[in-house]
């Protein structure tokens, strides 16, 4: 393909096309993902993290 092929109409249509089909599918990956419970084993994780931080600036304000 040419220089002048790669920057016709069409050509540039198309990868516009292209990029808004990436962009629908990529934002509904994103949107399951989001929609994905989080296990029950990383909440408890970041429960304790969360006491653990509190600890410390207790520590650190007494």
């Amino acid at each position: 393909m040419g220089k002048a092929a790669r920057h016709s109409p069409d050509v540039i249509e198309l990868d516009l096309k292209r990029g808004r089909q990436l962009g629908s599918a990529l934002r509904d990956a994103y949107a399951s993902v989001l929609n994905e419970p989080c296990p029950q084993h990383l909440l408890d994780l970041l429960d304790e993290l969360r006491l653990k931080e509190k600890s410390n600036q207790d520590k650190q304000t007494s």
